[in-house]
């Protein structure tokens, strides 16, 4: 769009018209902007009114064109232009990965329409745009319908949502759906008994905990039905924007079989209990197999004369487990008296009737224990494996000098470690740190050989390695013990005693010791710790909270309770040679106190507040 002022008898009489009453009016020239036009006033000899152009208008003054504020008189030949613009849009119709919606997608087409601005008199004049800006659809009805047959797209288009997007030029808008597959239901196993293996009983508040009658444990009877397979139920099928058929995925189906102690009926969707015990349920992948695992009571201590005891049940032992037993248990164990220097072992829970003296109790523990090693178990088998291969590699290489390594691979080793492998050096010293902390009972034949053998590759010695032999020797033996610590994941097991002495007790779920206390003793519990009386001496770690009566002595060894973030410790009273850590934050008591509760607030800093006593 162009906008020109005229010159000649016109601009002459508009000056003329203006002289009338000139001599009255202030002695200032100016111009202004007026429909579009501009419009200069000044006396015949001057000054001139200036004119000021902006970067969307062209000021053409006597058939030339000026970019800086230029002087404008009467006389003068002047043309102002300005421009429309326009920006193509476009579009696009796609059909979603599940081919349920074609989506129409729209740029529109922008046109900018510019008009020159009335502006008022001034004698320097800044020219300025008036824009209005049209939004206009880039696709017609029609088109969009081509595009559609082009597409194959003939299902659930909806005619309404086109118009409606093309007229408003909607950036995203489904015009068309189709419907959806209707899955099926999964076929399951019902379990008809419960998957605890222990039922808490009541107690009343006025009476002792007889903590050997504290739990009742899930048992069954012959004949009992346990789990009920439920066949899965089909799904419908569903249709696609371009009006194909799409299927449902198909349902899961689930495998009903027995173990020891059970049998299927006939039809396979029942599992019966074919004697008296505890049943038990696991499952791998879509199997699931039931079994009733029966109780074993042992009459008497554990001795020299009975054995150990190895069983793939309950455990019920009505007198002790005497120095140097062992008893081991894939369910629970229960033992009437004491524990004194022996190992009792169970993937269950275990009830100790007495105390535990200079022993190593794990209740599911000892699977939970490896399991937190495995991460640097799997970086050092892994990382010496893929070490094996790269230095391969780099040996067969035909731009790999030999004649570099005549003193051995040692420098390859270090360049791999400083590169690549960087990680395990650090593996290595969180892996050595950990075995250092585990229980020595626990402790396999050659773990601490092989810690020896990989920290003198990886971390002491690197260069002293001589051939790729020793790299491959370590990573087989790094697959094996990865191998070895592989232990399927145990259930929430508790460990109940009246007191402890000189002894480790690990449980997956909660420790608890209800007589006299614990003494010079680590406890490691997955949840919760309860001392009701005494700990002194040892180191708590748990997951869960921790409540204890009494913590530390006046003289005597350090006594420390590690407890994660979210966790609760309560102290009914401390001795000063205590502390508490709780989620990292240490808490360290320099004087007797009593009725001390500890928790990290939501910025995690360490609170404390009192307790009723």
């Amino acid at each position: 769009m162009k906008k020109d002022i005229a010159r000649g008898s016109q601009a002459i009489a508009l000056i003329g018209a203006n002289n009338v009453n000139w001599e009255g009016e202030a002695d200032i020239p100016y111009a202004f902007v007026k429909e579009g036009r501009l419009i200069v006033r000044h006396r015949p000899e001057g000054p001139y009114p200036v004119v000021v152009p902006c970067p969307e208008v062209r000021l053409i003054v006597n058939d030339r064109e000026h970019t800086q504020p230029t002087p404008i008189s009467m006389k003068d030949i002047v043309r102002v232009e300005v421009a429309d613009e326009r920006r193509e849009g476009e579009w696009s119709v796609t059909i979603s990965a599940d081919s349920l919606q074609a989506i129409l997608r729209i740029r529109p087409t922008i046109v900018i329409h510019r008009e020159l601005a009335d502006l008022p008199a001034a004698k320097k004049l800044q020219l300025a745009v008036v824009k209005r800006e049209v939004r206009l659809p880039p696709l017609t009805l029609n088109e969009l319908l081509q595009e559609l047959l082009r597409l194959g797209i003939k299902y659930g288009v909806d005619w309404e949502a086109c118009s409606h997007g093309i007229a408003s030029c909607a950036e995203e808008m489904v015009i068309a759906r189709g419907i959806p597959a209707q899955p099926g239901k999964d076929g399951r196993i019902e379990l008809l008994f419960t998957s605890n293996s222990k039922v808490p009983v009541q107690v009343e508040e006025d009476k002792p905990v007889d903590f050997r009658n504290r739990y009742v444990f899930t048992s069954v009877e012959a004949g009992e039905v346990l789990a009920v397979k439920h066949p899965p139920e089909p799904g419908f099928p569903g249709t696609s924007v371009k009006g194909d058929v799409i299927m449902p995925p198909s349902p899961r189906d689930f495998i009903l079989s027995v173990g020891e102690g059970a049998v299927l009926t006939r039809d396979g969707e029942r599992a019966v209990a074919a004697r008296a015990g505890r049943p038990v349920a696991s499952r791998a992948d879509n199997l699931v197999r039931v079994s009733v695992l029966p109780e074993l009571v042992h009459t008497g201590d554990v001795d020299l004369a009975s054995g150990n005891i190895v069983f793939k049940g309950d455990i019920k032992i009505t007198g002790n487990v005497e120095e140097g037993m062992t008893v081991e248990a894939d369910g629970n164990v229960k033992v009437a008296g004491l524990v004194s220097r022996a190992r009792v072992q169970a993937i269950g829970s275990i009830l100790i009737g007495g105390n535990i003296l200079s022993s190593l109790v794990a209740a599911g523990g000892i699977p939970a224990f490896l399991q937190g090693m495995l991460p640097q178990v799997h970086a050092l088998a892994d990382g010496l494996h893929g070490m094996t291969m790269a230095i391969r590699q780099l040996l067969g290489h035909p731009a790999f000098k030999q004649g570099d390594l005549k003193g051995g691979i040692g420098p390859l080793v270090k360049l791999l470690l400083e590169g690549k492998f960087s990680h395990l050096p650090a593996a290595v010293n969180t892996f050595k740190k950990q075995v250092e902390t585990m229980p020595p009972e626990l402790r396999e034949e050659g773990l601490e050989e092989f810690i020896r053998e990989v920290e003198g590759a990886l971390v002491d010695a690197p260069l002293a390695v001589r051939d790729i032999m020793e790299v491959e020797t370590l990573a087989k033996r790094a697959a094996e013990w990865k191998e070895a610590f592989a232990c399927p994941p145990s259930a929430d097991s508790d460990v109940v005693a009246a007191s402890i002495l000189n002894s480790t007790i690990i449980a997956t779920g909660d420790v608890r010791v209800v007589g006299s206390g614990c003494y010079n003793s680590r406890i490691q519990a997955g949840k919760k710790v309860t001392v009701s009386g005494v700990f002194r001496g040892g180191e708590i770690q748990a997951g869960g909270d921790v409540h204890l009566g009494e913590i530390g002595s006046r003289v005597g060894s350090p006594t420390r309770v590690v407890a994660g973030a979210a966790a609760v410790v309560t102290v009914e009273y401390a001795f000063e040679n205590a502390s508490i850590l709780v989620g990292g934050q240490v808490y360290r008591f320099d004087r007797e106190e009593k009725g001390i509760r500890l928790w990290l607030d939501k910025e995690g800093n360490l609170q404390t507040g009192g307790i009723p006593i």
